[in-house]
């Protein structure tokens, strides 16, 4: 079911959970070929606290360079399912591993010039977690908890919002998340 969870002017996050529980983790443990870059965070290097994957044009963030990576035939499957619900010609999709609770994601926006920020939808498959979601300025902040096959959407919202994955030490098992972005290419 849809859940709208903030909706002003043209910034809506909405949820519907159990959109994709048919999915199995596995597959996507063994056919995607996942990785763990360095970023430069504030002038230093570290490991990213995730592992990572990219279909799509080439793209960069935080000093990680992907190149142009052609979208497997499962993969393409989900993008046509995820265009369908949001209107949006999705041409790329960054695939993040968080293998137990110790991986996280800090606060940040998906702000990059090349994405597009109209719409950004993130599928999440495997253990629950909890994504959470505040203003740059102010005070509102939502904590919506991601569980196997909840389909989450931010419309309009990376130049004023903020989210993150914190770290959960009690989950020992992984989740899986695809973010699907529209990349401006010349």
């Amino acid at each position: 079911m849809k859940r709208v969870i903030y909706h002003r002017d043209n910034q809506k996050l909405w949820v519907w959970d159990q959109w994709a529980s048919d999915a199995t983790v596995d597959l996507f443990l063994q056919h995607i070929p996942w990785q763990q870059n360095s970023i430069r965070v504030y002038g230093k290097m570290h490991l990213e606290p995730r592992l990572t994957a990219w279909f799509g044009p080439d793209y960069q963030y935080a000093n990680v360079r992907w190149p142009h990576t052609p979208w497997p035939d499962f993969m393409r499957e989900w993008r046509q399912r995820i265009q369908l619900v949001c209107g949006v010609d999705f041409n790329a999709v960054l695939c993040n591993l968080y293998r137990s609770g110790n991986d996280a994601m800090g606060w940040h926006a998906d702000n990059e010039p090349e994405i597009d920020p109209t719409c950004i939808a993130s599928l999440s498959f495997g253990a629950s977690r909890t994504f959470k979601i505040k203003q740059r300025k102010g005070e509102s902040l939502f904590d919506v908890e991601l569980q196997h096959g909840t389909l989450l959407v931010m419309e309009n919202m990376q130049s004023d919002w903020l989210h993150a994955v914190p770290r959960r030490l009690k989950v020992t098992e992984p989740r899986i998340n695809f973010t699907f972005r529209k990349i401006r290419t010349a």
